[in-house]
């Protein structure tokens, strides 16, 4: 069934790239000498870099540049350090290298970058008009184990023209590279911090960003990060962490939340386990350090599979009093003292839905079947769950499973975020994507990530021009350009209501309301504030949804 279903989706996908299906939007361009000179070369604190022309015509880009040091040899496993000084103009018109990851990645993503360890670099989108224009920083997702900011659909430069922003997009370190926790690695470092080297690279990131941007015509006072699911994780994070204070003014949280993180000694633990795998002393840093990229992907990482079939994440943040000093982001959240701004924050309806389809369709043929799958899943707590997700509510028992596993990962997580920076900043907006009218809507759901074609208006960008056509494809651009009405409005003032729109309240719990994005775009009571109440308990005494972990 899965060989088949996965067999169906890629002959059309290849169909399309064979008769190139991704074309472009059409949007007047700029001739090559109107507006701004996007090839002349702009100052940066490690030297001069040369741009070009977006292919799309409205937007300059800048590809690949280094924020920081490449993290290889003895820096390995060491908080990001700052970029070496370059002589001349750096030419930054190629992407740079995505970091090392998973081998799923590299089937999925069509760019011809390469993957190494000297990854730490970021890209940059501007108007083609002049001005001094807002910074959106977007932190990109995949689990900690994939992920990259030059991926098609991520390209700011719609973004960028059609919000008069600048647009920048950031990799960072990921699977073991980026958090891999280690005792020896605490002893030496000077902040005993360890198993965090993606969040450092995105604060590092954030820092560059701060004091670079204003010679890109970036205002360096009004920067907004946002970011989806483990960007999301990672925008917490950025709320969370005093290391990141002052660098921006607002956030955006995508289908992501506040509390993907092992304990310091499980990721001691793995540590252990991943230098016995690798051959090497449990106390041997040189060892580890010498060891080939290739080798340490082969031996510690897990199959890509077991992230979606119940393995777990094995690569997540650890609790680091430096760091983190509350423990975990969302302890940061509730006790106030966290980067205190301007939030949105949300998630979509269906995270997970199509999960269904590919492994759990046998367990849900009746009701009796579901209530027999939730009793054995958990157990005790399963009857109030049973009430809370009927499965008389859904077409099919199947979709309320769905529920369970996408409240419980990624809506309540959210929701407990925006709870929590509510009753510190006014200026709190909560939201849900409901959208399905793609082609395969009704079996895919408003699933997780299908809010990013509209945020970057990538309706016709790998890989979303396998779902999003002639038939469908004005709809969607409306309720993209109303998102990026939203979006770019927020990054602006702090406020998403721009003039036309529907007014969006910021949230108040004692009178809660969010904005629904579908077809039709309204304001609703959120229906999930007991399912929340319920799963914030319950995960306070239960292993993550995100795994254990097992070595």
């Amino acid at each position: 069934m899965r060989i088949r279903l996965i067999h169906h989706l890629l002959l059309p996908l290849a169909f399309c790239l064979a008769v190139a299906c991704a074309r472009g939007l059409e949007r007047p361009a700029l001739g090559p000498g109107e507006g701004y000179d996007c090839g002349a070369p702009v100052a940066t604190v490690s030297g001069q870099v040369q741009g070009a022309i977006d292919p799309g015509g409205t937007t300059c880009i800048w590809k690949g540049i280094p924020y920081a040091a490449p993290p290889v040899g003895e820096r390995r496993w060491k908080a990001p350090e700052p970029p070496a000084a370059w002589e001349g103009i750096r030419d930054t018109t190629r992407w740079g290298d995505f970091c090392i990851q998973l081998p799923i990645y590299k089937i999925a993503n069509f760019t011809r970058a390469k993957y190494s360890e000297d990854c730490l670099n970021l890209n940059i989108w501007r108007p083609r008009t002049p001005g001094a224009f807002p910074v959106m920083v977007f932190i990109h997702g995949g689990g900690y184990f994939m992920g990259a900011g030059a991926s098609p659909w991520y390209f700011g430069d719609r973004l960028s023209a059609n919000g008069n922003v600048i647009v920048v997009t950031i990799n960072y370190r990921l699977t073991a590279f980026g958090f891999l926790a280690h005792e020896e690695l605490a002893k030496e470092d000077p902040n005993h911090s360890t198993g965090n080297y993606g969040t450092l690279d995105q604060v590092a990131a954030l820092r560059w960003v701060k004091d670079n941007i204003a010679n890109f015509g970036g205002d360096a006072g009004n920067i907004t990060i946002f970011g989806e699911s483990a960007g999301g994780w990672s925008v917490c994070n950025m709320l969370a962490t005093p290391l990141a204070s002052g660098l921006f003014q607002h956030a955006i949280l995508e289908s992501g939340g506040c509390e993907a993180i092992w304990p310091r000694e499980k990721g001691f633990e793995t540590g252990r386990w991943a230098a016995e795998k690798l051959g090497c002393a449990a106390n041997d840093l040189a060892c580890l350090r010498g060891k080939s990229a290739k080798e340490i992907m082969d031996k510690i990482e897990i199959n890509p599979l077991a992230y979606v079939t119940g393995g777990g994440f094995r690569f997540l943040n650890h609790r680091d009093d430096y760091i983190f000093p509350a423990g975990s982001a969302l302890a940061q959240l509730k006790s106030g003292n966290f980067n205190n701004v301007p939030l949105i924050a949300g998630a979509n309806r269906s995270e997970v839905q199509p999960l269904y389809l590919v492994m759990w369709k046998r367990y849900f043929k009746t009701p009796e079947s579901y209530q027999a799958k939730v009793r054995q899943d958990y157990g005790q707590d399963a009857e109030a769950i049973l009430k809370l997700y009927r499965a008389d509510d859904y077409e099919n028992p199947g979709l309320a499973y769905m529920d369970i596993i996408s409240d419980r990962v990624l809506n309540c997580p959210t929701y407990e975020a925006v709870k929590a920076v509510a009753q510190q900043q006014k200026s709190t907006y909560y939201y849900r994507f409901d959208y399905t009218g793609m082609r395969m809507g009704r079996a895919l759901g408003a699933m997780h990530a299908m809010e990013l074609p509209f945020v970057f208006e990538a309706f016709d960008r790998w890989p979303f021009f396998f779902i999003y056509d002639i038939t469908n494809k004005n709809s969607a651009l409306a309720l993209s350009k109303v998102i990026q009405d939203y979006w770019t409005r927020f990054a602006k003032t702090g406020d998403p209501n721009p003039e036309g729109q529907t007014a969006w309240p910021a949230y108040n719990q004692e009178h809660p309301e969010i904005i629904v994005f579908d077809k039709e775009v309204k304001t609703a009571v959120p229906d999930n504030i007991e399912k929340c109440g319920f799963w914030s308990e319950y995960n306070k005494t239960h292993p993550p949804m995100w795994g254990p972990g097992q070595l």
